[in-house]
């Protein structure tokens, strides 16, 4: 019998996308049928592939000049966000009534929870963030705490309208959103599954033609990936391109900056790194990479993890899960965490630095990628969502 699976994503930054669209990959057999529903660069991901994708009403968070989590703009915003909110409720029953799939299958959208739940279908949700978290710099006191638990065990029930809640993480204390977890009573609704960040395969053969292509040599290669929401990115895309000018004295640097329309093909620039508006072959470069520079998205750490990759993490300013993803990173000492704050040249330079000639963090990545070889978490998420079918 012939499956329709519907998939709604959260679609700020390409994260949440990618690993639906692995794990869509491995679901799909012959004849399946397959819809997704999101918004912003996910959107763009989706129908860059040619897949069945309809635009969903937005509700991002706002991001201010500098590049970081405008918190006063989206505490304002907050009746438009809820409206707006509503509103996708509202999309997701009638798509869901149109397509009448026989599982959705949720990264990160609560509505989707609630549309899914009101039309009586079976709903998988993947996700690792279960509450609000606050910026360390508002975290101190009593009242924020408590607030921080009170809002967690509110969105914990709401996320437990899910017939499954799939973590896609490694178990504690391995657990890289363990801030996200920890004091919220969903914690026990929880199935740890392993990273479901798609697995990066590439040939010899691959390897020597990117290496080749760029004239590596043996230098030491420092990638650094640029991701996220638009606007977060042109402050770390100019630090990156002050930086290469030094780092590429000793090292070989490649820059990608993320931008899903952008040309594939590199530009020399600063004694000779290379610039890509987007990487055709960033799995190449990831392997081949000795230290790689990126924003502490989940997604991101757990590809770095699962090819035991030591990072320099630089969180989103203000951005609270990214924060204490790039917290428990340089606790668990496979890489460290450069604040959106002290963002600068000579800072991004001293931390890639500091990564290469430290040798404990690539000897920590590399025991970590062990643990996580011990789960696949794309095969485990298929085989739970496939018993609902």
């Amino acid at each position: 019998m012939l499956d329709k699976i519907y998939f709604p994503i959260f679609g700020s930054g390409l994260g949440h996308v990618t690993r639906i669209y692995a794990l869509a990959e491995y679901l799909r057999e012959e004849g399946d049928e397959f819809r997704y529903s999101t918004f912003d660069e996910a959107f763009e991901f989706l129908k860059e592939r040619g897949e069945k994708v309809q635009l969903c009403p937005s509700v991002d968070l706002k991001w201010n000049e500098s590049g970081g989590f405008s918190s006063g703009s989206s505490i304002v915003r907050f009746p438009l966000l809820m409206h707006a909110f509503s509103k996708q409720i509202e999309f997701e029953k009638n798509n869901i009534s149109n397509f009448d799939p026989d599982i959705v299958v949720c990264d990160s959208r609560l509505s989707a929870v609630f549309a899914a739940r009101l039309k009586s279908t079976p709903v998988v949700t993947i996700l690792n963030q279960f509450k609000i978290l606050f910026p360390p710099r508002f975290r101190g006191g009593l009242g924020s705490r408590l607030l921080e638990r009170i809002s967690g065990n509110m969105l914990g029930l709401f996320w437990s309208l899910s017939d499954e809640i799939l973590m896609p993480d490694l178990p504690p204390p391995y657990t890289i959103s363990e801030a996200n977890v920890t004091g919220s009573d969903v914690a026990n609704r929880l199935r740890y599954v392993g990273f479901m960040s798609p697995k990066t395969i590439v040939s010899e053969d691959r390897i020597w033609k990117a290496r080749a292509s760029l004239e590596l040599g043996n230098r030491p290669l420092v990638l650094i990936q640029i991701s996220g929401p638009r606007a977060t990115k042109t402050r770390l895309t100019e630090v990156a391109m002050e930086s290469a000018d030094r780092l590429s004295k000793d090292c070989n640097v490649v820059i990608s900056m993320g931008q899903p329309n952008g040309s594939i093909e590199p530009r020399k620039f600063a004694n000779n790194s290379w610039l890509y508006e987007w990487c055709p072959i960033k799995d190449e470069l990831f392997v081949l990479s000795d230290v790689i520079v990126a924003r502490a998205g989940h997604t991101t750490i757990s590809q770095c993890v699962d090819l035991g990759k030591p990072a320099v993490y630089v969180p989103i300013s203000n951005h609270s899960e990214q924060i204490w993803n790039a917290e428990k990173c340089q606790k668990l000492g496979i890489g460290l965490e450069l604040k959106s704050e002290d963002l600068s040249a000579i800072n991004l330079v001293g931390a890639v630095e500091g990564c290469l000639n430290d040798s404990r963090y690539a000897e920590n990545a590399q025991k970590l990628k062990l643990v996580s070889d011990r789960y696949n978490g794309t095969q485990t998420a298929a085989r739970i969502i496939r018993s609902y079918l």
